[in-house]
């Protein structure tokens, strides 16, 4: 019996499977801690606090980008 008899082999498949899930991952990971930075800055711009960034509709148009988005270029963040 030969270690190999019991082997996985990955196949290109395979492995652009798995990068693909993982790609995707870290853009799902991008995208929850966007949406927790975007809803900072619209508690601070609700607030009235000078330090806001852009306009309290910016901020909801970037949330909604941000939930459409799952690969491919990244909705830009209001500045």
């Amino acid at each position: 019996m030969s270690w190999l008899d019991g082997a996985t082999v990955k196949t290109v498949a395979d492995k652009a499977a798995e990068q693909a899930a993982q790609d995707l991952a870290t853009e799902q990971a991008w995208v929850v801690a966007e949406l927790a930075q975007a809803d900072k800055e619209l508690f601070i711009l609700e607030d009235g606090d000078p330090r806001g960034k852009a306009d309290i509709p910016a901020w909801r148009t970037y949330r909604k980008a941000l939930r459409n988005h799952t690969v491919g270029e990244r909705p830009a963040r209001p500045l």
